[in-house]
């Protein structure tokens, strides 16, 4: 009997955003929203305030963006405090922290110096200490853990020339004649701390007995052959060192290689989870601290600038501007609350719904945040902060920001393809082969009872998200029905992508009235308002989604893609339609 733990997607059906997938907004989940424990939370305000007492003395985030580059002694300052160990158990020198502890010390580094946090996030989200829990005990463990000990700063190496997430990697693994050892040959691209890591996490393409599978290796930068091409120069996140890598006949000794029951590493029960809470501590933490730097340099500018003769927050536009950027960090840090608080590696399978959502909801947020504060700063929002320094005045880098936060979207998965693969493998995977909870869809849903510590507003809101969820589900349903072939739904790519729209959508403004209620109940209700700002845009954001979902007929794209986009035509709409000489 196979002992293979369960598809993280299976374990997920039964928290609450597996539930809304089946159309059932599961109110008693989530109403009782969690609170950090108390012991856990002061344990992470003392390394946060530790953090950020090293990070003012120690940290210069403008010459970081200037020179492009983390100084090596700064780097190693964070390695001896132990901030390359903030999730790693005490036995072997570690902080000891939980999940939650951990993106929060990640979001207060972000908040300061983004390059210097995505370093921590990605040895602490993809390296090898976070991969512990995945490796069997023996040899292999072992040595991971002895390396996670002396302190190593790793990374994942995965995204190859030809792409990411490749059936197939073009990196190949080949067993020596004398089967002790692995022969890497290949490349890989945009790798975080490829150019600073002791140790990396490589995918590539076993080939033994006749067969093909895509495995994890264990690789020591310090092995012959191992070569950093190049560092990768962004629009934004200046510093961070994303490098490209080549393998030349690299050995790996035999007990480095991950062994897996599947053909690929991402369907590894114990892998595909991990790397959902990576893009938590890489995504998530970085949205919600560029976010919340946001809300504080619009709370400043409102206080020092005037328009007309009167403060500028007195204005009723300037308002719902603020308001909807204080709305959506509250939002935002009730998604991130509820996809960690309480989770450990054990429980971790039950979130993965919740934290693959996270990424877009969070960076796509962002994206609105940042851009919502360009226009409030105005000139000064797109003068740069040296400019601003130079003339005496605030040197807030928010064109910083906006050049950085266009990477969220990318990072971890384009977003419309995270989508996609969200959709196919969360909500659409209860329809097929069958719908087990079809008759249930057939009936209306019974209203949920009112929760009191909700105000009317906002009672509306929740009872609006259920007749939503409900209509979600109806709506695959019909959509499977109609499309017995799994594939050949999947292949309808925008049709998925606006059910996960809506999904996210649906998600977040449920969590974020449970997190209002839960606030009222313990005696803070200012959060009520928040809530009731963020539902109201969502509902207009849902209206305009159902509106593209429901088209019945759609321009002909695949035909202007394949006249227009080359040959003649492309060249005739060069040069006598869009350019007039």
């Amino acid at each position: 009997m196979s002992h293979e733990p369960l598809h993280p997607a299976t374990r997920s059906r039964e928290g609450f955003l597996g539930q809304l997938f089946a159309g059932k907004l599961r109110w008693d989940l989530v109403r009782a929203f969690p609170e950090q424990d108390a012991e856990e939370r002061r344990q992470g305000d003392a390394v946060i305030a530790e953090v950020e007492q090293f990070l003012q003395a120690h940290v210069d985030p403008d010459a970081i963006e200037r020179t492009g580059s983390i100084p090596p002694e700064l780097r190693e300052a964070l390695r001896s405090r132990g901030y390359y160990k903030l999730q790693v158990e005490r036995a072997l020198g570690g902080r000891g922290l939980s999940m939650l502890n951990t993106f929060r010390v990640i979001e207060a580094v972000m908040s300061v110096c983004l390059p210097v946090g995505y370093t921590l996030a990605i040895h602490s989200g993809l390296g090898a200490g976070a991969i512990i829990e995945a490796v069997q005990d023996g040899p292999l463990k072992d040595y991971v853990r002895g390396r996670v000990a002396d302190g190593v700063i790793s990374g994942w190496a995965d995204t190859e020339p030809i792409g990411a997430s490749v059936r197939r990697a073009s990196t190949t693994a080949v067993p020596t004649e004398d089967g002790t050892a692995y022969v890497l040959n290949g490349e890989k691209v945009f790798i975080g701390n490829g150019s600073i890591a002791d140790l990396l996490n490589v995918t590539a393409t076993l080939q033994e007995d006749g067969r093909e599978q895509i495995s994890l290796f264990f690789v020591e930068t310090s092995s012959p052959g191992f070569h950093v091409r190049a560092e990768h120069g962004l629009m934004g996140l200046r510093g961070l060192p994303i490098a490209a890598l080549s393998f030349d006949s690299v050995r790996v000794p035999k007990e480095r290689m991950l062994a897996m029951s599947q053909e690929h590493w991402r369907n590894t029960p114990l892998l595909e989870p991990l790397s959902a809470l990576g893009r938590m501590y890489i995504i998530v933490a970085a949205s919600m601290a560029l976010s919340k730097n946001c809300l504080q340099w619009s709370r400043e500018f409102l206080h020092r600038r005037l328009a007309q003769g009167r403060r500028l927050g007195d204005f009723d536009e300037i308002q719902r501007q603020v308001s909807a950027t204080a709305a959506e960090v509250f939002a935002m840090e009730g998604v991130a609350r509820w996809s960690l608080t309480g989770v450990t590696a054990d429980t971790l399978p039950l979130r993965w719904f919740e934290q693959v959502a996270a990424k877009n909801i969070a960076s796509l947020t962002c994206a609105r945040i940042a851009d919502r504060t360009m226009s409030l700063l105005a000139a000064e929002g797109y003068e740069t902060s040296e400019s601003k320094a130079a003339r005496g005045a605030a040197p807030v880098p928010l064109e910083r920001t906006l050049r950085d936060a266009r990477a969220f979207r990318v990072a971890g998965g384009v977003d419309f393809l995270v989508d996609h693969k969200a959709a196919r493998e969360g909500l659409f995977s209860l329809y097929y082969p069958s719908a087990s909870h079809a008759a249930e869809l057939e009936s209306p849903p019974a209203p949920l009872p009112v929760e009191e510590n909700l105000s009317p507003r906002n009672r509306d809101h929740l009872q609006h998200t259920a007749r939503e969820v409900h209509r979600l589900a109806k709506r695959s349903l019909d959509l499977s029905r109609r499309s017995p072939d799994a594939g050949a739904l999947h292949a309808r790519q925008r049709t998925l992508i606006l059910m996960n729209q809506l999904c996210n959508e649906l998600f977040t403004m449920s969590v974020t009235l449970a997190h209002a209620s839960a606030l009222a109940s313990r005696g803070q209700p200012q959060a009520d308002a928040l809530a009731d700002i963020y539902c109201t845009a969502a509902r207009y954001r849902l209206e305009d989604l159902w509106r593209q979902a429901d088209a019945d007929a759609e321009p002909d794209f695949a035909g202007v893609s394949e006249r227009w986009l080359s040959g003649d035509s492309l060249d005739f709409l060069l040069r006598d339609v869009l350019i007039r000489k």
